[in-house]
């Protein structure tokens, strides 16, 4: 999702270094007269359009109106303002990444979120199990309250003469359960992160495996073999990674000459100009080369150990805190795990690649580092409410 032309400018360029980090983009030369605008430094009149939804949104102007909000309505308020604030500074002064598409500052956005994210858990830390699933209701009405967790392994049969509705209810109630879908999407997902089939296997086989490490404490992760083997890995999972690599090889078969809005022969070329400013810039080959060496493996086993460990915890954090399923936190969670991902396995895949360039580049490390430090959290937090 970056070009591969401004990398190489990016390291032959000492005007592409400010301040220690790298800068996504150059001049607004380099930019089309319709949306050059979009990349010019608009600092002083957010701040001043910002100031002024703050002061009305606080009440500021209606003095009666506001006085009369309970204090549990004026906390949240507050909270959302901070941040509101927050995520508008990162969006202006967080560092970029070596994604350009559809803007850089989408990217500097999700890191913000991260870190939101990661204070999120700071604060869980220190409540008690208990107490924590009970703050779970503020972020949706329905938590709070103990589940039935349900076992995918207690009737094993593929055949039940016995049931009245279907003699193939086991099968039924697998097949339309809502993790399939979740299998699909989340490896076509994968895939077009990774871009690495052999990869993408080891990552799918790993998870099933930790599945059976820990069904003895998740319910959850008791399944019968068939669905465990046949439909998660040799249907759900490998169709996502199928899907994912044709994706993949699709804009990698592309060839990438834009051309800017205004320069578009008709309304029709402009529209799908538009459209096509959410698709990748240019895309890369990774190559990740495992056996290249013993310390480029371990490098590489530990991407897959931070994979698997977030996945982990999307069903201990669902376990711990009374989340179901299909509860909308549950898939918040999902896409911002995923969002956080993109940029952090461009920039790793990057520093593996072009590290012995120059030592300016292990700072493309540095997403890496970060998703570590909240994956890192995810465990702590789980460890504090596995104590009663």
């Amino acid at each position: 999702m970056e070009a591969n032309g401004y990398r190489r400018r990016r390291r032959q360029d000492n005007a592409g270094q400010y301040n220690g980090e790298v800068r996504t983009l150059t001049t607004l030369d380099e930019f089309d007269p319709w949306t050059a605008w979009a990349y010019k430094p608009r600092t002083i009149t957010l701040l001043f359009i910002g100031a002024c939804f703050l002061i009305w949104a606080s009440g500021a102007l209606d003095p009666e109106g506001s006085s009369s909000a309970d204090i549990v309505t004026s906390v949240k308020r507050g909270i959302w303002a901070m941040i509101a604030v927050f995520l508008t500074y990162c969006l202006l002064q967080a560092p970029s990444t070596l994604l350009i598409r559809p803007h850089p500052a989408i990217w500097r956005l999700v890191h913000g979120m991260a870190v939101i994210y990661l204070v999120a858990l700071t604060f869980l830390l220190f409540q008690t199990r208990d107490n924590a699933r009970q703050f779970m209701k503020y972020l949706h009405p329905d938590l709070g309250v103990e589940l039935p967790e349900r076992s995918y392994g207690a009737d094993c049969r593929l055949y039940v003469p016995e049931n009245p509705t279907s003699r193939f209810i086991n099968v039924y109630e697998t097949l339309f359960d809502e993790f399939v879908p979740a299998h699909i999407f989340g490896w076509w997902g994968k895939a077009i992160m990774i871009r690495n089939q052999p990869l993408l296997w080891v990552l799918s086989i790993g998870f099933e495996l930790m599945e059976l490490t820990f069904r003895h404490m998740l319910p959850n992760f008791n399944e019968c073999w068939w669905d465990s083997i046949v439909l998660d890995i040799l249907i759900c999972n490998w169709f996502g990674i199928w899907a994912g690599m044709h994706t993949v090889r699709y804009f990698d078969g592309k060839t990438y000459e834009w051309v800017g809005i205004s320069r578009q022969p008709n309304i029709l070329g402009k529209v799908k100009r538009t459209l096509s400013q959410f698709t990748p810039a240019q895309w890369d080959k990774d190559e990740w080369n495992p056996l290249l060496g013993p310390w480029r493996f371990i490098q590489v086993f530990s991407l897959c150990i931070v994979f698997l460990t977030v996945e982990l915890n999307t069903f201990f954090l669902k376990f711990c805190l009374w989340v179901p399923p299909r509860n909308p936190i549950i898939v918040y969670r999902l896409v911002l795990w995923w969002l956080i991902a993109i940029p952090t396995i461009r920039e790793y895949n990057s520093y593996l690649q072009d590290r012995f360039i120059s030592n300016s580049n292990a700072k493309m490390a540095g997403n890496f580092v970060d998703i570590c430090w909240l994956d890192f959290f995810d465990v702590t937090v789980l460890v504090d409410m596995a104590i009663p």
